[in-house]
């Protein structure tokens, strides 16, 4: 496949692909493949931390409507995000078919169940266990967990799973030296900062402080409702694009029209494109991840940092070859106009839309 007439970071280029993999990247051709007419072309974008949308749900475990969803808007990889559940049927959804046309589901992430009760926001307390090395090597492909790093035994087992899984601080009541042992321990990301966690205090650092002392990653629910404008600029100046990690938290609600929904087996209310329990807890977004990135740039953050915030940093994060328009890199590319508007999808060098 040949991309041509595509603007990458200011320049009219051509992109080879071969076998799924981005071959080359240079000077514009005559013809080719696919006509980008001028537009950017942009790197697929990566969601860490997702639960679902169109009325599906990660605990479903039914992964092919949420696969040509994200797909259809942009989201070229994922992972699929747990609720604080019961391990038989978190053990359910590890054990589900992930391979299906459209977005790739690159593991899990589990979002519990070892988080704390006083910071669980929409997650259920019923099912929220002590961390368990044990316990958890019964699940297949997890990988990023977030936890508490306060409860009993999270130490030794951020200090056992960090090889194969990124632990991120969570739904936590930790303070500044508890959250710091935890990064030294392994952790090396920030769940859904300023969310579910005790704030960012002069006095008291908390694990906002640890993280960015530490220079660790930080995933940001861009969407509009869940952080105010100034907050999302200060985290972009302390962490940088290199460790601010973009996430649209969705859930069974993105895409759909207001109305009652179910989350974690919790009733959900969208009211205004924002999601609620009833005592008015915010209970994730309706947002995808492109709409994120638009936000993003609406509040002042520059195009290309938006757009790496959402693909490159997740990647680098994970470990894996996506998230860039380079040789050697996954051929997962979107080419959007000045609006943001997708007008083509390319998952592994195959045209999806």
């Amino acid at each position: 496949m040949i991309i041509y007439n595509a603007e990458i970071q200011g320049k009219l280029s051509s992109v080879t692909v071969s076998d799924g993999v981005i071959a080359s990247v240079g000077e514009n051709v005559s013809s080719g493949d696919i006509d980008a007419g001028g537009l950017r072309l942009i790197p697929g974008l990566i969601d860490v931390h997702t639960h679902g949308c169109i009325g599906m749900d990660t605990m479903d475990a039914d992964f092919e409507p949420m696969c040509r969803f994200y797909a259809e808007h942009g989201t070229t990889s994922f992972l699929p995000t747990t609720m604080t559940m019961g391990y038989d049927a978190l053990e359910r959804v590890t054990e589900a078919k992930t391979d299906f046309y459209g977005a790739e589901i690159l593991g899990f992430h589990f979002e519990g169940p070892y988080v704390s009760e006083k910071h669980k926001g929409a997650q259920n307390a019923e099912y929220i266990r002590n961390p368990s090395v044990s316990d958890f090597s019964r699940f297949k492909n997890v990988k990023m967990i977030t936890l508490a790093p306060e409860l009993p035994g999270s130490i030794e087992f951020i200090k056992a799973v960090t090889p194969d899984c990124v632990v991120s601080i969570g739904h936590t009541d930790c303070d500044y030296e508890t959250a710091l042992a935890a990064v030294e321990s392994g952790a090396s990301c920030l769940t859904h900062i300023y969310n579910a966690m005790p704030p960012f205090h002069h006095r008291k650092p908390g694990p906002i402080g640890a993280g960015f002392e530490k220079h660790i990653y930080a995933q940001i629910i861009c969407d509009g409702f869940h952080i105010s404008r100034p907050a999302v600029l200060a985290i972009y100046k302390m962490f940088g694009a290199e460790r601010m990690t973009l996430i649209s938290d969705s859930i069974r609600s993105a895409g759909l029209p207001d109305g009652e929904y179910e989350s974690g087996g919790q009733t959900v209310y969208l009211k205004n494109g924002a999601a609620r329990l009833k005592d008015g807890t915010i209970a994730g977004s309706s947002a995808t991840l492109l709409d994120c990135v638009r936000t993003a740039v609406s509040f002042g953050i520059p195009f290309d940092d938006a757009v790496r915030m959402a693909s490159r940093t997740p990647a680098e994060m994970l470990g894996i070859k996506k998230g860039r328009i380079k040789e050697g890199y996954d051929a997962d590319m979107l080419i959007i106009d000045s609006d943001f508007n997708l007008k083509s999808v390319i998952i592994g060098g195959e045209a999806f839309v």
